[in-house]
C-alpha cells in the first residue's frame, strides 16, 4: 500500500508488517522519516524537517536523512549523483519536481533547477514479502552530453542514535559466502568488487542490527541486496550525528558513462527491508521473494544433476560419456552434464575458448548420439559453456585480437591462459549470442552451465576510452540470457564462476540457480552454504557429491555425510562414479530417492538455522518447514569429536503449536548393511510411527540428535499427524 498525504507532504509505502515514509522539506528535499515497524494511523509518521546546522562546518542537507543526495549544495557525505554538464559545470543541485503511484510504485521525481536534468527515484513495495526495492534513472533532456561519474540508487536509514553491527559475506576462491560481522565505526566503510564481476571475495548483501544484539529468532534487523553484477559498492557511512547511511550502486572505480542528450540511465535496484523478528525471518523472506517474484522459472522443478568434470576432466568422448551416463541414470540422477572439453581443440585450459565448434575427434558423430543416449536412459542433457571468454590460442582470437580486453602498448594478463572478451562491442555480444543459440537450435540441451573463471583487466579495446565498458558488458549479459531464454524457455541455465563468484540478485534474474563453490569438501560446504542462506535461497544452491578424498582439501569424508550435506539444496552429483561400488551405488540410489521425497519441501520451506557452523562446536543443524508447516525436514552433522560427553541439544523451529508432530529419523551407517538399511527408511515419511510431541513441545523440549562418531550425520522428519 502507498499512501500520500498531501496536508503532511509524506508518502507511506506499507507491507504487511513494515513501513519506508518519505517527507518533501519546505526547501523542495526528500528526506527518509521513517523506516521500521507499520503504525496503525498515516499521521503516526514523522514529517521531514532538516536537522539545524552545526557551526559552520555542517550544512543542513548533509545532516539530514536525505533519501537521494546529489554531489553539491554542501553535501560532505556519500553522494549518490555524480556528474559534469557540457560547460563544466560539477555542481548539481536537485530539487522536488512532481510524483506519480502507480498501483504498488511510487515514483518522485527530481530536477536540477537551472539545467534540464531529472531523477526518477522509483520505490516498489511487495507487502506480503516485507519488502521493498528502489532504483533511480537519470534523465538528460539537455542539449549536451553529461558525464556521470557516480551513480547509485539512493540511501536508507536505520533508526538514529544506535550502534549497528554489519553482518556481510566475504570469502575468496574456494571458500566464498563466509558470514562475517563486525561493528560500524564512526567512519565510512565499504563493501565492494572492483573484479568486473560480483566475486567471490564480498557478495552485494547487508545486515544491520543494534549493538549486534539480534539473533535468529528476534530483534531488528535492516537488509538489502543490491541487484548487480558488475563493479559494485555498498557504502555505510556512521557519522557523527547519529546518522547511519546506506548507499549502493555501481563503483565509482574506473567508471565514467557519457549520457547523450535525450537519454537516460538507470542505476541498479536495490532490495531491502526491515524485521523485528530476527535474521531467520529476513532469510526467509528473500527466500521466498527470491522464489516466487524473482525466480525466471519459479515453477520448474530443479532437477538431480549429474557432472563429468571430476570423473573426465578435459578427456571427454561419446564412449566415456555414454559410461558415466549409464550409471548416473541408475541411482536416479535427472539431468546429466558433460564439462569442459568437448569443443574446438580443447584438450587443457589453454586452448579453445571462444571456438563454440564440437570437437570433431572426440566426438566425430557430433553431439546428437551421445544426447539420444542420454534421453534414452531417461535423462535430460546438459552442457558447459564458457561464452565471455577466450584463449589466444584459439581461432577466434587469431581472427579477432581486437574483442579481447587489453590496452595498446601494454601486456595481457592471461589468468588461467585466457583474456575476457569485451562484451561492450556490439559485434562481440552478437558473435555469443549466436554461438550460444546454435548449441541450442542444433541440439537437444536441456540445461546451460555458463563458467566465467576469471576478473576483467585491462578494460580497453577499440573503445579504449571508454571507463563504462564493464557496466555496459554486464548488460551485454543480460540481454543476452534474455533472448535466449525467450527463444529457449525449456532450458535450465547455470551461473558459475571458478564457483560461487557471481552470485547476486542481477544475474539471478535470467539463470535458474547458482554453482555455490569449487570447495566441495562437505564439512567447509557447511559454513559456505550456511553464509549463503542468508541472502539466498535453497532453491538456487546448487551442492554436489563428490570424491570421498576431497580433492582440494585431502579430507576424507564418508559418502552418506557427503549426500546429507548436498541434500540440503539442489542435489548433484560429480564423482567419478566408475570408482563407485556395488553398495555405494546402491546407497546413492536410495539416497537420490529420498532427497526426491523431501526436495519440496528442502527447496520451497521456510529455512531455520538451528545450530550454525563454527570452530567451537561439533554440531551443525537447519531445518527446512513447508509452508503450511505439515511438514519438516532437519538436518544435523557432527563435525568432529567433543570433549564433552552429550551433544548439545538441537531445539527445531518454525512448527505448528496447533499441530501434533511424528518424528521419523532417517539414518543408515556406511556399512555392508547400509543398503537394507536405508531402502527400509527412505519411506518413513509415509510412516506413522515414531514419537509424538505437540508442535510447542518439540520446540521446547528439544532432542538430543544421534551422532556417535566424527562426520556422522542424520536426517529427521517431522510430520503433522493426528
Amino acid at each position: 500500500m502507498i499512501i500520500h498525504d498531501p496536508h503532511r507532504n509524506v508518502w507511506i509505502l506499507e507491507t504487511d508488517n513494515s513501513a519506508l515514509a518519505l517527507g518533501l522539506t519546505p526547501e523542495g528535499i526528500v528526506l527518509q522519516t521513517w523506516f521500521g515497524m507499520r503504525f496503525t494511523s498515516p499521521q503516526d509518521y514523522p514529517l521531514a524537517e532538516l536537522d539545524p546546522e552545526w557551526a559552520s562546518f555542517s550544512t543542513k542537507p548533509s545532516l539530514s536523512s536525505e533519501t537521494f543526495s546529489p554531489s553539491g549544495g554542501g553535501r560532505f557525505n556519500e553522494c549518490c549523483l555524480k556528474l559534469e554538464y557540457a560547460d563544466g559545470l560539477r555542481d548539481l543541485v536537485l530539487e522536488y519536481y512532481n510524483f506519480k503511484i502507480e498501483e504498488e510504485k511510487l515514483f518522485i521525481t527530481l530536477k536540477d533547477p537551472v539545467k534540464e536534468l531529472f531523477v526518477e527515484l522509483l520505490f516498489e513495495v511487495f507487502p506480503q514479502y516485507d519488502l521493498f526495492r528502489r532504483s533511480a534513472t537519470v534523465i538528460n533532456d539537455t542539449q549536451e552530453t553529461v558525464k556521470i561519474e557516480q551513480i547509485l540508487c539512493g540511501s536508507i536509514y536505520p533508526k538514529q542514535k544506535a550502534h549497528y553491527r554489519l553482518s556481510h559475506l566475504v570469502g575468496r576462491w574456494a571458500g566464498e559466502t563466509n558470514l562475517e560481522q563486525i561493528f560500524l565505526a564512526e567512519a565510512k566503510t565499504i563493501i565492494e568488487s572492483r573484479r568486473g564481476f560480483t566475486s567471490h571475495h564480498a557478495n552485494p548483501f547487508f545486515a544491520l542490527d543494534k549493538d549486534g544484539l539480534s539473533s535468529e529468532d528476534s530483534g531488528e534487523v535492516y537488509f538489502g541486496e543490491l541487484a548487480w553484477s558488475g563493479d559494485w559498492k555498498i557504502v555505510f557511512d556512521r557519522d557523527n550525528f547519529g546518522y547511519t547511511r546506506v548507499s549502493a550502486g555501481i563503483n565509482d572505480y574506473d567508471f565514467r558513462l557519457d549520457l547523450a542528450s535525450s537519454s537516460s540511465f538507470t542505476s541498479p535496484p536495490l532490495l531491502f527491508g526491515w524485521t523485528d523478528s530476527g535474521f531467520g525471518r529476513m532469510s526467509q523472506n528473500l527466500h521466498r521473494w527470491q522464489r516466487e517474484i524473482l525466480s525466471p522459472s519459479s515453477n520448474r522443478q530443479r532437477r538431480v544433476l549429474y557432472n563429468s568434470w571430476e570423473a573426465t576432466g578435459f578427456d571427454v568422448n561419446e564412449e566415456s560419456q555414454k559410461n558415466l551416463a549409464k550409471i548416473a541414470a541408475s541411482v536416479g540422477v535427472e539431468c546429466f552434464v558433460m564439462d569442459d572439453g568437448w569443443f574446438g581443440k580443447r584438450n587443457n585450459d589453454s586452448a579453445g575458448l571462444g571456438d563454440w565448434h564440437i570437437n570433431e575427434t572426440k566426438f566425430p558423430n557430433g553431439l546428437k548420439p551421445l544426447i539420444s543416449y542420454v534421453h534414452s536412459l531417461g535423462m535430460e542433457f546438459g552442457l558447459w559453456v564458457e561464452p565471455e571468454m577466450v584463449n589466444p590460442d584459439s581461432d577466434l582470437y587469431r581472427a579477432h585480437p581486437e574483442w579481447a580486453y587489453h590496452f595498446p602498448q601494454r601486456a595481457r594478463s592471461e589468468l588461467r591462459n585466457q583474456l575476457v572478451l569485451n562484451l561492450s562491442l556490439p559485434e562481440v555480444e552478437d558473435y555469443v549470442y549466436i554461438s550460444i543459440d546454435s548449441l541450442l537450435k542444433n541440439n537437444a540441451i536441456s540445461f546451460i552451465k555458463w563458467d566465467l573463471n576469471r576478473s576483467i583487466t585491462e578494460r580497453g579495446s577499440t573503445n579504449i576510452f571508454s571507463r563504462s565498458a564493464c557496466m555496459e558488458h554486464i548488460h551485454a549479459v543480460y540481454r543476452i540470457l534474455s533472448r535466449l531464454r525467450a527463444k529457449h524457455p525449456e532450458v535450465t541455465f547455470q551461473s558459475c564462476s571458478g564457483g560461487g563468484g557471481r552470485v547476486d540478485l542481477g544475474i539471478l534474474s535470467w539463470f535458474d540457480q547458482v554453482w555455490t563453490s569449487d570447495n566441495t569438501d562437505a564439512v567447509d560446504r557447511l559454513s559456505i552454504q550456511n553464509g549463503f542462506s542468508y541472502g539466498y535461497g535453497s532453491h538456487l544452491m546448487e551442492a554436489w557429491v563428490t570424491g570421498g578424498t576431497n580433492w582440494l582439501t585431502g579430507r576424507t569424508l564418508p559418502l552418506l555425510f557427503r549426500f546429507h550435506v548436498a541434500m540440503a539444496g539442489i542435489l548433484g552429483i560429480g564423482e567419478d562414479l566408475n570408482v563407485w561400488t556395488n553398495d555405494e551405488k546402491e546407497m546413492a540410489r536410495a539416497l537420490v530417492a529420498i532427497y526426491k521425497d523431501i526436495r519440496p519441501v528442502v527447496l520451497n520451506g521456510n529455512l531455520y538455522r538451528l545450530i550454525s557452523p563454527k570452530k567451537e562446536l561439533a554440531v551443525t543443524s537447519f531445518m527446512y518447514v513447508s509452508q503450511d508447516q505439515k511438514r519438516a525436514i532437519l538436518f544435523a552433522f557432527r563435525t568432529k569429536t567433543g570433549a564433552a560427553y552429550r551433544l548439545p541439544i538441537v531445539y527445531p523451529r518454525g512448527l505448528s503449536i496447533n499441530e501434533n508432530y511424528c518424528m521419523h529419523e532417517i539414518q543408515t551407517t556406511q556399512s555392508t548393511q547400509a543398503t537394507q538399511e536405508i531402502y527400509q527408511l527412505q519411506n518413513a515419511s509415509n510412516a506413522q510411527g515414531g514419537k509424538i510431541l505437540s508442535g510447542s513441545a518439540w520446540m521446547a523440549q528439544g532432542f538430543e540428535p544421534k551422532l556417535p562418531t566424527e562426520y556422522s550425520s542424520i536426517i529427521i522428519e517431522f510430520t503433522a499427524c493426528s
